[in-house]
């Protein structure tokens, strides 16, 4: 690259910072250009100049080709500023298409959003992936007749809780019969972005429950609930 292109690529940055300079102070002034925009345009802009010049020297000769690669490289960044502005909606379309072929996983709404959609199993039933106390998660059955959220004792010693000192005095009734269970407080019960804390419990005997349920001392302290379109919908308290 000879000189007197470099002393285009410096005259062109420095106009270049001029009139970024000018949209700074018009920015600032309505309240809509903070310094790490500033900053980021800045430097994005003297890029572009930069790695323009350079095209603009490497295809001297051939104008033809330098608009060819040109536009190519306009479509590329184009394509990944689509990409980057709608991240989160190709999130969620993923987690959907991942929903239905993974059982108990949900999708959830936007990021910011406490809403959670649980596909219909082949059973019937709704089945959904629960962190309680942080541990990994467990797949629950949501009931809307259970009166309390119920532990199998295998995932009560997933979330560490002693199950072997708790005292089994409580009747609940089951599909599969009456069953005994001992009352707890749990840290925390999140379900995607959806997250409760203190919340009730019971922990089943060893043996009484195939599955944990997700009862009404969780689901009470929703927003809402609802079956729409063949799913459950879990909305979070703002």
């Amino acid at each position: 690259m000879t000189n007197r292109t470099l002393l285009w690529i410096l005259l062109g940055a420095v106009g270049l910072a001029v009139l970024v300079a000018a949209i700074r102070a018009d920015g600032f002034a309505a309240g809509t250009l903070g310094v790490e925009d500033y900053a980021s345009l800045v430097g994005l802009s003297i890029l572009a100049v930069v790695i323009g010049a350079s095209a603009l020297g490497h295809f001297r000769w051939r104008i033809g080709d330098a608009i060819q690669a040109m536009i190519a490289w306009v479509a590329i960044f184009a394509f990944l500023g689509v990409i980057y502005t709608y991240r989160h909606e190709f999130e969620a379309v993923g987690r959907r298409v991942l929903a239905n072929l993974i059982p108990g996983m949900a999708t959830t709404g936007v990021t910011g959003s406490r809403e959670v959609t649980v596909p219909r199993a082949p059973n019937g039933m709704y089945a959904v992936r629960v962190e309680v106390n942080g541990a990994r998660a467990v797949a629950m059955l949501i009931d809307t007749g259970a009166s309390a959220l119920v532990l199998t004792d295998q995932d009560a010693r997933r979330a560490g809780i002693r199950v072997d000192d708790l005292s089994f005095t409580i009747p609940v009734q089951t599909a599969n019969g009456q069953a005994l269970t001992a009352s707890v407080t749990l840290a925390s019960v999140a379900v995607g972005p959806i997250v409760e804390r203190n919340v009730r419990a019971l922990v089943a005997r060893p043996q009484a429950l195939t599955a944990s349920l997700l009862g009404h001392t969780f689901l009470d302290r929703l927003e809402s609930y609802q079956v729409r379109s063949g799913q459950m919908v879990l909305r979070g308290r703002s």
